[in-house]
């Protein structure tokens, strides 16, 4: 007589995966993970922007949050530089290291007073 073996998942999956099958899937489960960009207005856009101009101006301590590769993170310095035109900050951080960041990055701003 013969036995019922029951292969689970397996029976449901493709007879043939190719890696670029595979590499596919796996990048569109990680992007499910991923946080999206929240929009911005133009509004924030010019709040941004002056909050950046005046802790410029007096010197204050101003803190980021950036929106880089789907992770956000939080970066704590002084602007010290603005490229006009690429749109490139350039912050000195505590520790007296520098680290560039593009403006299209950014989804917070906050002048510490």
């Amino acid at each position: 007589m013969g036995i019922i073996r029951d292969r689970g998942l397996v029976k449901w999956q493709a007879a043939l995966i190719m890696p670029e099958h595979k590499a596919l899937i796996k990048m569109d489960e990680e992007d499910n993970f991923l946080n999206k960009k929240p929009v911005l207005d133009e509004y924030q856009v010019e709040e941004f922007e002056n909050n950046i101009h005046y802790a410029m101006e007096y010197h204050l301590p101003i803190s980021f949050r950036l929106h880089n590769k789907g992770y956000p993170h939080e970066l704590y310095g002084h602007c010290v530089y603005i490229h006009p035109f690429t749109k490139e900050l350039r912050i000195q951080k505590k520790d007296s290291s520098f680290e560039k960041i593009q403006f299209d990055e950014i989804i917070g701003v906050s002048v510490e007073d």
